[in-house]
């Protein structure tokens, strides 16, 4: 019993929040999905511009939110709220289902509280806006823990069983590289911790603002980064490897949006006698 316990409870840690985007606007999808991709514990399991398909999903799929467009062809926003409830009774994956309408139209946020949707916000719309809705579905589901109250919480603790356990920062960790079935958690270029913990288990947990993925095996602390190379990122005194910018889209417009033109040089000035040396 206490073993199938610490399971249920490692399940509960472990379980991201589910999201499906429905909207004919394929700019908007993107955009959504883009925006749910940074954001810590949640993930896109489904995303379509059709509506009809939206409706047959949400007869199998599982999820905690959706983001919901009003006008759409054929079957609009309107029509998916009011079969909702329908779909709740016959899919218990959706029961407790968080829905959050984004529209062109500024004349249906009154029929939004009658479908008692969880936010309601006009398109277009700013990242920031998507923010506000996403924590708000997210505190109706899971509520305030301790690590949303304080940055200063945000840690991993680690030991062996029976031994104790100590605490390890964010802030202290340089990369974690995945390694078979357990994870090495890189201090510098010389000290790790070993953790019998699967690698994609501890990138759920990270702050995606803090690390990012940069290959299939790697994720780097972005306070880390001091520069790239044709097939390398470099953090002090290590060189690791990198993928494909397509598929780590995150760690590249990271940099793209941090890039400054120059020379790839540093130069030194004597103040005094007006030269410049580098």
């Amino acid at each position: 019993m206490e073993t199938m316990k610490k399971i249920l409870k490692q399940e509960g840690r472990l379980r991201k929040i589910r999201v499906a985007i429905v909207d004919d606007d394929p700019d908007i999808v993107d955009d959504l999905k883009e925006y749910v991709d940074l954001t810590n514990g949640v993930e896109c399991v489904y995303n379509t511009t059709n509506p009809r398909e939206a409706l047959a999903a949400l007869c199998s799929l599982k999820l905690d939110v959706l983001f919901l467009d009003i006008e759409m062809p054929i079957v609009g926003g309107l029509d998916i709220l009011g079969q909702l409830a329908g779909l709740k009774r016959n899919n218990p994956g959706i029961v407790n289902l968080q829905v959050i309408v984004c529209s062109t139209n500024r004349e249906v946020g009154d029929k939004m509280f009658h479908y008692e949707v969880t936010d309601y916000f006009l398109k277009p719309f700013e990242r920031e806006r998507y923010y506000i809705a996403i924590n708000k579905a997210i505190d109706k589901m899971k509520g305030l823990g301790l690590n949303d109250l304080d940055d200063a919480n945000r840690c991993f603790f680690y030991g062996e069983r029976g031994a104790g356990t100590k605490r390890l920062d964010y802030d202290d960790i340089c990369y974690i590289e995945a390694k078979d079935e357990q994870t090495w958690i890189w201090l510098d270029h010389k000290n790790y911790i070993e953790v019998n913990e699967a690698f994609g288990n501890i990138v759920c947990w990270l702050p995606k603002s803090d690390f990012a993925q940069v290959h299939r095996s790697f994720v780097v602390s972005l306070k880390q980064v001091i520069g790239m190379t044709n097939k390398h990122v470099l953090l002090p005194n290590i060189e690791i490897n990198r993928g494909d910018k397509g598929k780590y889209k995150y760690f590249y417009q990271w940099i793209d949006e941090n890039t400054i033109k120059g020379k790839f040089q540093k130069y030194g000035m004597d103040r005094q006698r007006g030269e410049k040396n580098g």
